[in-house]
This record gives C-alpha cells, structure tokens and sequence, in this order.
C-alpha cells in the first residue's frame, strides 16, 4: 500500500467520506482520554467538524440515490427474490432517509424553523433502519455463498469454481457484518434515553466503535482497488 493509492482513493467522494469518518469517531475516542478538560473539548470539536463535513457533502446525495432507485428498478437483474425485495425497501428508506436529515440540517442551521430534536430522532431512526436492511442483506450473501461451498464440495468441483476466491467473498461479507453490527450498536444510542439502549453510550465509547467500524472500511476499500489493479 503506496501513497499514490492513497491519492488515488482521496480524489473519491467516497475516500474522502471515509477518511473523514474515521478522523471524527476517532476525536470522540481521544476526547474519553484527555489531558484535560480542555483537551477533551478540543477533541469534541474537531469530531464535530469532521462529521458536520460529512452531512454537508451528503447534501448533494439526493441526485446519485435517485439515479441509483430508477437504474435498479424493479431488481429484475437480481436473482435472489430476498436480496431483491430488501434491496427495493433499503432504496426506499434512503430515498427518505436524505431529505429528512437535510432538514434537520437546516433546523439545526436555523434556516428554517422546525422541531429539531423531532427531526433529529427521526433521521436516527432512517439511519438505524438503512443500517439493518444492509445488515440483512449481506447475512443473505453470506448465506448464499455458503450455500455455494457445499453445492460444489457435494457435486464435485466445477472447472469454473475458484475456492480461494470464494473464500475471500466470505470473509470479505463477514467483514461487512461486523462494521454493520458495530454501526448499528452505536446508532441506536443516539435515540432518546429509554428507547432500547439510546444515551447510555458515552462518547468515547461511540467513538471507539466508530473508529473500529471506519478503519474495516478503509481496509476493504483499499483492499479492494488493489487486487482491482493487480488484476
């Protein structure tokens, strides 16, 4: 791993979203273990920032998941009738998901006058279901692929079959429900005190489940590009 793919990544809407992930949930993580107050607020803050940068870029997320909700369609080109009734609900839910979370954007601006903190849970809530309509769907994958394994170990092996191959597929999914399952622990502890686990997180234990999560991220990604180019 070379700066240049580094470069190469950054230049991405996606790089740099991840990368400043990262670099918000780990301020929180650094703000549990500070010098001093004063320190920890100074961790707080740039946490704040980075993801305030974050929901700024996500701002112009309406046009790419509309192109992506009509390319789609009806998920005919989707074998899987689960994956693709899923699929067709998480489209749905992040078609609303975007709008919503803008105007909680603008409440918390002051550009328009709304109940924020009504808006704000509610975009919570779009966020913990986007979460695990991905989780679902990935466990489906890895069901699938497993599935696969044994088909060809009874069958015998198909000259196509690559094991390593499908190997790293699982593990790679696996990776996805780990980051997933981590997302999802810390989302929910955004939502109001005494709805499931909301507010009993602190903010460095957000963060260190942030950081855990972005830092799978990043790997996979630049894993990813990689074997792309050594292919």
């Amino acid at each position: 791993m070379n700066i240049a793919l580094i470069s190469d990544y950054l230049d991405t809407y996606e790089g740099r979203d991840k990368f400043l992930r990262t670099l918000s949930y780990a301020a929180k993580l650094a703000s549990g273990f500070p010098s001093s107050d004063d320190t920890a607020d100074k961790f707080k803050s740039f946490g704040s920032k980075m993801s305030g940068a974050r929901v700024i870029l996500r701002l112009l997320d309406d046009i790419p998941n509309i192109h992506h909700a009509m390319s789609y369609g009806w998920g005919q080109q989707e074998p899987d009738w689960f994956i693709r009734t899923i699929e067709l609900i998480k489209i749905a839910v992040d078609t609303f998901y975007g709008p919503v979370e803008h105007i909680c954007w603008a409440g918390e601006n002051k550009l328009i006058p709304i109940d924020v903190d009504k808006w704000g849970n509610a975009t919570v809530w779009f966020w913990i279901g986007s979460l695990y309509l991905s989780l679902i769907k990935t466990l489906r994958k890895y069901k699938l692929l497993k599935k696969q394994e044994m088909s060809f170990s009874k069958t015998g092996l198909d000259p196509r079959f690559n094991k390593a191959k499908l190997r790293h597929q699982q593990n790679n999914e696996l990776l996805i429900c780990l980051r997933l399952m981590l997302d999802l622990s810390y989302a929910v502890s955004y939502l109001p005190a005494g709805t499931l686990w909301g507010g009993k997180f602190s903010a460095w234990q957000v963060g260190a489940l942030g950081t855990i999560s972005s830092l799978i991220g990043i790997y996979q990604a630049l894993s990813k590009r990689i074997a792309q180019k050594n292919s």
